[in-house]
């Protein structure tokens, strides 16, 4: 009887904790929605989306504060971009990982589009 009511407990944490998240990541969505983002990916734990004026990454923690859990960084202010690996990095000082070959290629592409128009 102990077990069942213990695994009931952890049963409802977990979902509790999977619910929690998919409004975490309901908010982030609608904000990358809202600044009219395009080519939108999740890797490395962040979303990462090329919005309007800007490059912009907002890692998923377990509170979301956009202003605290976001990078990004104007179009017009990029003079460096190139990639490392499996990161792009951004004059030197921002990084922007992933996970795989094919995402980097096609978000970088993008980007390099992007900073041609």
């Amino acid at each position: 009887m102990i077990f069942i009511g213990l695994f009931l407990f952890i049963a409802l944490i977990i979902i509790a904790l999977n619910l929690h998240n998919q409004s975490n990541l309901n908010e982030i969505k609608e904000y990358l929605q809202k600044n009219n983002c395009q080519e939108i990916t999740y890797s490395k734990g962040s979303y990462k989306g090329l919005c309007e004026d800007t490059l912009l990454e907002i890692e998923n923690s377990f509170t979301v504060d956009i202003n605290k859990n976001s990078k990004n960084i104007y179009y017009k202010d990029i003079k460096e971009l190139r990639v490392d690996k499996l990161n792009i990095v951004v004059n030197n000082t921002l990084n922007f990982e992933f996970k795989d070959q094919e995402k980097i290629d096609s978000f970088f592409k993008n980007l390099k589009n992007k900073l041609n128009k």
